[in-house]
C-alpha cells in the first residue's frame, strides 16, 4: 500500500506548494524572501533532517552494506545521463536548448521532494539512505553539469568548493555518526528532530513560490517539455530499477528509496545555474513546473507499480 501512502502525501505536498503559489500571488512572500529562506532550509533545515536520521534510530541498512548502497546511489544518475543525451538528441534540441533539457533528465528534486517522501513512507531513518544520493548529485551536478552550460564560453569551470555543498557536508557526518555509533544527548536529538520537522512545509512553500513566476503557459504548450518531462517521472525510474534490482539484496530498503527518489520531479538547481550562466532559463523553468505538477500524478503510479 505503499502508493497510497504517497498519494495521500502527494495531496497534502500539492496543498501546501499551492499555499507559496497563493502566497507569492498575494505579496505576502516575495522572490526575494523566498531565496533567502531556500538557502535557509538547504543550509539549516535539511542538515537537521539528515543528522537526524543517524541519531539514536534504527539504520535500515548495516555499515558493511553502506558501501553497496553508496555505489547504487549513482545509478539514477547514470540511468539519467544516458537516457537524458539520447531524448534530447531524438527531440532535435540544439546548443544550449540540447544541454538544460539534458541536465532536467539527468537530476532530481532529491533534496525538497525527495526526502520528504522518503521520510512520509519509509520513516525518518530512510532520510539517511537518500542523502547518499547527495554524493552523486553534488559531483556530476558541479563538474559535468557546469561544464555543460560552460560551453558556450568555450571552457568548463569546475568549483570543487561548491561540490561540497552544506547538504553534502552534512551527509559526509551522517555517515561518520552511522559507522561510529556516535552518542547524541537527548537535548540534540531533540533539537534535530524538532527543526527537521519543518522542512517538508517550507520546501514545499519555496517550490510553489517558484512555480508562481514561471512561465505556466508557454510550458503548457510546449511538447518537448513534456517529453522532457515524463522522461524523468516514467522512464528514468523504471530503467533505475532494472538496473538496482540485481545490484541490492532482495527486499532491500534502500532499493524502495532510491526508487521514489529516482522518480522525483526535476531539480530546481538547473534554473538556478541556468540564470547564474546566462543560459535558457526559461527552458529549465517550463521543464521544472511542468514536471513537479505532473509528478502528483505519476510519484503514486510509479511507486504503485515499482515498489
Amino acid at each position: 500500500m505503499a502508493w497510497l501512502v504517497v498519494l495521500e502525501k502527494m495531496v497534502v505536498l500539492v496543498a501546501l506548494i499551492l499555499v507559496g503559489v497563493i502566497s507569492a500571488k498575494a505579496g505576502w512572500i516575495d522572490a526575494r524572501f523566498s531565496q533567502m529562506l531556500s538557502r535557509l532550509v538547504m543550509n539549516v533545515f535539511i542538515v537537521c533532517t539528515i543528522l537526524n536520521s543517524v541519531v539514536n534510530v534504527e539504520p535500515i541498512f548495516t555499515g558493511g552494506e553502506l558501501g553497496t548502497a553508496i555505489l547504487v546511489a549513482f545509478v539514477p544518475f547514470l540511468v539519467g545521463c544516458g537516457v537524458g543525451f539520447l531524448v534530447t538528441r531524438v527531440l532535435g534540441l540544439r546548443g544550449q536548448a540540447r544541454h538544460v533539457a539534458w541536465m532536467c533528465v539527468l537530476f532530481m528534486n532529491n533534496v525538497f521532494v525527495g526526502f520528504p517522501l522518503v521520510e512520509a513512507i519509509f520513516g525518518p531513518e530512510a532520510v539517511f539512505c537518500a542523502s547518499l544520493t547527495n554524493i552523486p548529485f553534488n559531483l556530476i551536478l558541479y563538474t559535468l553539469g557546469v561544464s555543460l552550460l560552460h560551453q558556450q564560453e568555450g571552457k568548463g569551470r569546475i568549483n570543487v568548493r561548491e561540490i561540497f555543498s552544506v547538504p553534502l557536508v552534512a551527509t559526509l557526518a551522517a555517515i561518520v555518526i552511522f559507522l561510529l555509533q556516535v552518542p547524541v544527548p537527548a537535548m540534540i536529538e531533540d533539537f534535530l528532530s524538532t527543526m527537521g520537522a519543518a522542512t517538508v512545509s517550507l520546501s514545499m512553500i519555496i517550490i510553489g513560490v517558484s512555480l508562481s513566476t514561471m512561465p505556466m503557459r508557454e510550458a503548457l504548450l510546449d511538447w518537448r517539455a513534456y517529453v522532457v518531462s515524463l522522461t524523468r517521472l516514467v522512464l528514468c525510474p523504471v530503467l533505475t530499477v532494472l538496473l538496482m534490482g540485481p545490484l541490492l539484496p532482495e527486499g532491500s530498503a534502500a532499493l524502495g528509496v532510491y526508487t521514489v527518489v529516482s522518480a522525483c520531479p526535476s531539480g530546481a538547481m538547473i534554473a538556478i545555474l541556468c540564470v547564474r550562466f546566462q543560459t535558457d532559463d526559461r527552458l529549465a523553468s517550463k521543464i521544472i513546473f511542468l514536471s513537479t505538477v505532473l509528478s502528483a500524478l505519476t510519484l503514486p503510479l510509479m511507486t504503485y507499480f515499482l515498489l
